[in-house]
């Protein structure tokens, strides 16, 4: 942002105003207003906070930002103003009002990206700040928080320089997310801009005025992205909570009027890997990436009994991903990558006071095999001679998910750990040792996270308790969900 800091600097060092009135209230609440004053008009600043989110989806993850890709997005706390820049605030500054239809109090149009630069340079110039446009991910991020309240007036520039969607990737395509991204910005070295409105992006040349395209104001604060908001959502570091597995009743939670259980897992030692008795070896070979068969022990932990369901995801975030029918509560939420995971994880965690986090691979085998309960099944809580019984896969579900606990449970009471949905797990990819490990967490380094269990739309060999998927964690697909641990 600095080369554009750098140009509004410029441009206020040779352009004056006459003086005004700056007052500033006292900081209050996380959404505390900022009052400024230009001889008689006013307008406000709202702190938007440090965090994160995913970009590219409607305020109610429905629907996807038309030439958007969603993506998850960590940003530094900012002000921006509560309504686009009026009629009135631009003649107080710039002595004319260029608008198509003249208001003092509506936003004023018919501005161009250049036009609101000169504006701002101005404007910082009498009040002795600095003003910037809001990049399109501050933008985004802030009618988001806002409920799109004060953001479907006009259309609006933001500071970034277009940036297309990557080449290969249609319009309409939505299954390659991008890399999280944090406190981006567009290209530079562009002519064409980006303006927004709620649900579309477009590209415009920076010179182009039009009607109903206007702009706001933003300002950079003093917070910035920390390791409680940055290292969660990158998976750099592992936050467990201490448990007793001594009690094996399962411990009730409650978000809303949403129920879900934790069923606590007794720690032990078991073969990690495919072993004789997952599946019959007539059908194929035994693959590469579940050798060699390694002695893993884990501590005591929690999992859930069931998969993410759409009623607690919703429960949480106040709405569900896309493609999501939040008239299917029971169905395990899809469509989720490994950081939209971390994303529902922290935000559940700051609503119950817990550590709830993804289980390892490790747990997520000793769990699926029955833990110090384990028949030594193939599959989580069957062998092959019942597996419809006991999993939803191809042959049975046709592809779709099904209502969670509506198959037999393994052997500790979990349910759908081979198939309905994959599983992700919070482990980096990695080849297995032979060496003997005690709560393995996989690769120190890599975009790469594992997937376990088979879905749906599974063959039922790859719903195998010891089948492994290698995933990128910005991946999404409609049967990717989750399963929490503790």
């Amino acid at each position: 942002m600095n080369k554009f800091l750098n140009f509004i600097v410029v441009l206020a060092a040779a352009l004056s105003v006459s003086a005004c009135k700056t007052t500033v209230q006292k900081p209050g609440k996380v959404d505390y207003r900022m009052e400024y004053s230009v001889g008689d008009v006013t307008f406000d600043m709202v702190k938007i906070p440090a965090g994160h989110y995913t970009m590219g989806l409607s305020a109610d993850n429905r629907r996807k930002i038309t030439n958007g890709i969603p993506h998850e997005v960590a940003l530094d706390g900012f002000v921006i103003s509560a309504k686009p820049v009026s009629q009135a605030l631009w003649t107080a500054v710039m002595g004319g009002n260029p608008s198509s239809v003249q208001s003092p109090d509506a936003p004023v149009d018919m501005v161009s990206w250049v036009d609101a630069v000169k504006f701002i340079g101005k404007l910082n110039k009498v009040t002795g700040k600095i003003f910037i446009l809001p990049t399109e991910a501050q933008w985004e991020y802030a009618q988001r928080l806002r409920n799109g309240k004060d953001f479907t007036f006009v259309a609006e520039w933001c500071l970034d320089s277009y940036d297309a969607v990557p080449e290969g990737v249609t319009g309409n395509e939505y299954f390659k997310p991008m890399e999280l991204a944090v406190n981006p910005e567009g290209p530079a070295e562009k002519d064409g801009k980006v303006v927004r409105t709620v649900l579309e992006r477009m590209e415009v040349e920076s010179h182009t005025r039009r009607a109903k395209v206007g702009f706001r104001l933003a300002q950079p604060t003093e917070e910035v992205l920390t390791g409680s908001i940055l290292d969660p959502i990158e998976g750099t570091t592992i936050d467990r909570e201490k448990i007793d597995a001594s009690d094996a009743k399962p411990e009730v939670f409650t978000v809303g009027e949403v129920t879900f259980k934790m069923v606590n897992v007794k720690g032990g030692s078991f073969s990690m890997g495919f072993n004789d008795y997952d599946a019959p070896l007539a059908a194929f070979s035994v693959p590469e990436n579940e050798q060699p068969t390694h002695t893993v022990t884990v501590d005591d932990f929690a999992i859930g009994e069931t998969e993410v369901t759409v009623a607690l995801w919703n429960a949480v975030m106040g709405s569900v991903p896309y493609l999501n029918d939040i008239d299917d509560p029971k169905k395990p939420v899809g469509n989720v990558s490994w950081y939209n995971c971390q994303t529902f994880i922290s935000r559940l965690n700051a609503l119950t006071g817990r550590k709830f986090r993804l289980p390892t691979e490790a747990e997520w085998e000793y769990a699926a095999r029955g833990g110090q309960k384990s028949r030594h099944y193939g599959f989580s809580g069957s062998n092959a001679s019942n597996a419809y019984d006991a999993m939803w896969f191809l042959d049975n579900a046709k592809s779709k998910p099904q209502d969670v606990k509506t198959r037999k449970a393994n052997e500790l009471g979990i349910y759908d750990m081979s198939g309905n949905v994959w599983e992700w797990c919070y482990d980096r990819a990695a080849e297995y040792s032979k060496d003997s490990q005690v709560n393995p967490v996989g690769a120190t380094e890599g975009g790469t996270r594992i997937l376990r269990g088979g879905s749906c739309a599974s063959r039922w060999d790859a719903c195998r308790i010891s089948n492994r998927s290698f995933m990128p964690a910005k991946n999404i697909k409609g049967t990717f969900g989750l399963r929490l641990a503790l």
